[in-house]
C-alpha cells in the first residue's frame, strides 16, 4: 500500500475527508478530529495527495486498477499473466468506449461517416449505426474506436500489450 493509500485509509477510518481546491487540499475532520501527526504526514505528501484526489487522479487510478483486476480475472489460474493482459486490455477498451467513446448522430454511419439514408444498417450496442454493406464500415468503426480508446488509456499511463509479441492480431 502506498503512502497516499495509507493516508486516505487513515482519514476514512476516522471519518475525515479530503478534497482538492486548486493547489490546496481541503481537510474536513470527522467526529474525533484529525490527529496532529496525521496532519503533518498529509502536509508532507500534499503534492501526491493532490494528484490522487483530483478528478484526473481518480480517473487514472480507476483505469489502472481496472486493468489489473481484469488481468487477474482473465488469468484465474488458467492463463499466465502475458496471455491474460491482451484479453483484459480488450475489455478495458470496451469499458473506455462505453464511458467516453464518440457517438455519431443516428442518421450518420459511424464507419464511413456518410448518411445511412435508405441503406440497411446495424445499430451497435453503443447506439452508433453503421452500414450493413459494405462490411468495411463496421471494420473502420472498430479500428477507430479501439484506436481512440488505446490513445486515451496510454495517455493515462497504461501500457498496451504488444499483440505481435504474443501472436495475437
Amino acid at each position: 500500500m502506498s503512502t497516499v493509500d495509507r493516508l486516505l485509509d487513515n482519514l476514512s477510518r476516522i471519518g475525515a475527508t479530503i478534497r482538492p481546491a486548486g493547489d490546496r487540499l481541503i481537510l474536513r475532520a470527522g467526529a474525533t478530529g484529525v490527529p496532529a501527526e496525521l496532519v503533518r504526514r498529509i502536509r508532507e505528501a500534499k503534492s501526491e495527495l493532490l494528484a490522487a484526489v483530483s478528478p484526473q487522479g481518480y480517473e487514472t487510478r480507476y483505469w489502472h486498477e481496472r486493468f489489473t483486476a481484469l488481468t487477474f480475472a482473465w488469468g484465474a489460474g488458467k492463463r499466465d499473466w502475458q496471455s491474460a493482459r491482451p484479453l483484459a486490455w480488450g475489455d478495458l477498451q470496451n469499458k473506455w468506449h462505453t464511458k467516453h467513446g464518440r457517438r455519431w448522430p443516428s442518421w450518420q454511419c459511424a464507419g464511413c461517416e456518410k448518411p445511412i439514408g435508405s441503406l440497411d444498417s446495424i445499430t451497435l450496442p453503443d447506439g452508433n449505426r453503421v452500414h450493413f454493406e459494405p462490411i468495411d464500415c463496421i471494420l473502420e468503426f472498430g479500428r477507430r474506436w479501439r484506436g481512440d480508446a488505446r490513445r486515451a488509456l496510454v495517455a493515462l499511463g497504461l501500457e498496451a500489450p504488444d499483440f505481435e509479441e504474443i501472436g495475437a492480431l
